[in-house]
């Protein structure tokens, strides 16, 4: 009996361990050769602004979001050889957040590297609103939003590396709420990136679709109209999950930032991401998700920080 329940266990490890491997060959990415277009925007003492759209890795049945669009923010004076890819919020009006942290990195010597995610802004069909169908009570639809952000985060390093002349060594990831989500993800798979910062973003994102706030209320009506229930919810968006494939291990290189009263991403599961990656430096502001913004020059100095301390030396 006891030998039984011993293969049973192994069995067990075993098929857990191919069902990570298979999320794990999901995520991977190819490189290929791609074209991109790249148009010259904006040009200031410290930084140059150019809009750069190529095909994203995956193609969904939308064309819209088949396309890959970005800003690209360079240094004027010579810079680090270090460029950071910045992911953005969830729903925002616009990109001027992201853009104000680009232009201060791209300060600092730091090309930065602002990539709309799917189903966002012009990757969203005609109709729809920025991020609608990014994260929705569709579950499978948000696995493969998710899934198709990753590759097309590889693939935007890809192109800085070969078109932009970026030291692979030298490459950094970050992202605020939703983007932050992304980036911790990513930061947890894939080494290739050496410095990584999250904002607003923590763990059990099953429990951030449950918990009511403004922005995902409608999504829970909709879900337990479905039947959906707390249990099944945290099986099924697991391997999206950055907690799942944090790991102490990633804990170097890593900063995170938090708002102390926040009910979209509450502090717990700030926290509750923190432990998995071993406790990488917290700063934690006064604020909302939106009031934390408040706080936006010592935010920006702590983002800017980081980077130049993780990637310019």
């Amino acid at each position: 009996m006891r030998t039984l329940a011993i293969a049973l266990c192994l069995a067990a490890g075993a098929s857990a361990q191919n069902s990570k491997d298979a999320i794990l060959r999901e995520f991977a990415y190819t490189p290929s050769k791609f074209e991109a277009t790249v148009e010259a925007r904006e040009e200031r003492d410290g930084w140059a602004h150019s809009k750069v759209t190529f095909p994203s890795a995956v193609e969904t049945k939308t064309p819209e979001n088949n396309t890959v669009h970005a800003h690209l923010v360079m240094p004027k004076k010579s810079g680090t050889g270090a460029a950071v890819i910045i992911l953005p919020i969830w729903k925002g009006r616009g990109l001027d957040l992201e853009m104000i942290v680009a232009q201060r990195l791209a300060k600092e010597g730091i090309a930065a590297f602002v990539m709309v995610l799917p189903y966002q802004f012009d990757r969203a069909p005609d109709g729809r609103k920025s991020g609608d169908l990014t994260v929705s009570a569709d579950l499978e639809r948000n696995h493969e939003a998710v899934v198709q952000a990753v590759k097309d985060v590889k693939r935007s390093a890809q192109w800085l590396v070969e078109s932009r002349g970026i030291d692979k060594d030298r490459l950094g990831l970050m992202g605020i709420s939703l983007g932050g989500h992304i980036a911790a993800l990513i930061w947890a798979m894939d080494p290739e990136f050496r410095a990584g910062l999250t904002a607003l973003a923590g763990g059990n994102v099953h429990e951030l679709l449950w918990n009511e706030s403004d922005e995902t209320r409608d999504i829970k009506k909709e879900l337990v109209a479905g039947g959906m229930t707390l249990e099944k919810l945290a099986e099924m968006t697991k391997p999206y999950d950055p907690a799942t494939w944090a790991t102490p291990a990633r804990r170097d290189g890593l900063m995170m930032i938090a708002a102390l009263d926040d009910p979209v991403v509450p502090i717990h599961n700030v926290r509750a991401l923190r432990d998995a990656f071993g406790k990488p430096p917290l700063v934690i502001y006064p604020g909302t998700h939106y009031s934390v913004a408040l706080n936006i020059v010592a935010i920006l100095d702590d983002i800017a920080g980081h980077f130049v301390k993780e990637l310019a030396k």
